[in-house]
This record gives C-alpha cells, structure tokens and sequence, in this order.
C-alpha cells in the first residue's frame, strides 16, 4: 500500500515536472525565435545600407573594391545566417548575423569618405582638364601681345635713330 503511494507521488511529481518543464520551453524558443528575427531583420537593413552607401561612392568615382569584398563577407554571413534561421538555430543565426553586422560598422562612414575624396578628385580633374587649358591659352596670348608691343617699340626706336 505504502509502496503504490510513493509511486503515485513520484509519476505525479515527474507529470508535473514535465509539464512545467515544456510549458516553459516553446516561451523561450519564442524568445530566441524573435531575437533571431529581429537581429536577421536589422542585419538586412544595414546591407542595404551599406551597399547604397557603396553604390553612391562608386557612382561619385571612388574605387571601391575594398567596399565590395567587405559586403561580400558581411553577405556570405547573412546568407549563413538566414539558413541557420531557417533551420531551426535561432542562436546560431542571431550569432552569423550579429558578426555580419560587425562586418560592416565601418562601411558607411568609409564610403562616404572614398566618395567625398572621388569628388575633390573629379573637381581638381575639371581644373587640370578644362580651365588649365583656358588659362595656358590666356596667358600664351597675354604673352604674344606684350612680346609683340615690346619688339613693335624697339623697332619704332631703332628706325627713328
């Protein structure tokens, strides 16, 4: 008799162990399920970011071959990470993402300066390229004409002597 209680009380503390046990459980995959998500989703953001950022560095002349294999890396975590996500490793996928987006905490400010610095370039390049040239034509006609007043003066004072 003694021993059918002991039983009972043992299956009710493991049914109720496991039950509290697995109503816990699915709350904190949730949680990780939504972390993963949310940092997948900011990850995603700041790619495209990123690239615009690129795009425009690019756009403006800036080489920008450095940027591109920085997004490549940062693109080839997120891939990992979206995979690992889709697997069912929310950890795991939070982690790739979150190396992705320190893959490019640079980027940015980066770009913004290879484009600052391919626009000056492109700015002295119209100087060299267009007024240069205006100027050059300037000062050889400047020139002629003082050359010419100057022989035009020697030869009037030597044909008066």
């Amino acid at each position: 008799m003694r021993f059918r209680v002991i039983i009972k009380t043992v299956v009710f503390f493991l049914v109720l162990s496991l039950l509290f046990v697995t109503g816990f459980l699915p709350a904190s995959v949730r949680a990780d399920q939504s972390s993963a998500s949310s940092v997948l989703a900011s990850t995603e953001s700041k790619l495209v970011e990123c690239f615009n950022a690129a795009k425009a560095a690019e756009a403006a002349g800036a080489n920008i071959s450095g940027l591109t294999s920085t997004l490549n890396v940062a693109g080839s975590l997120f891939s990992q990470a979206e995979f690992a996500y889709s697997s069912g490793n929310f950890s795991g996928a939070e982690a790739l993402a979150v190396q992705s987006q320190n893959e490019l905490s640079n980027l940015v400010s980066t770009a913004s300066s290879l484009q600052s610095a391919a626009a000056q370039k492109q700015n002295l390049d119209f100087y060299l390229t267009f007024v240069g040239p205006i100027v050059g034509a300037v000062a050889v006609i400047v020139g002629s004409f003082v050359v010419w007043t100057l022989l035009k003066r020697k030869n009037e004072r030597t044909g008066e002597k």
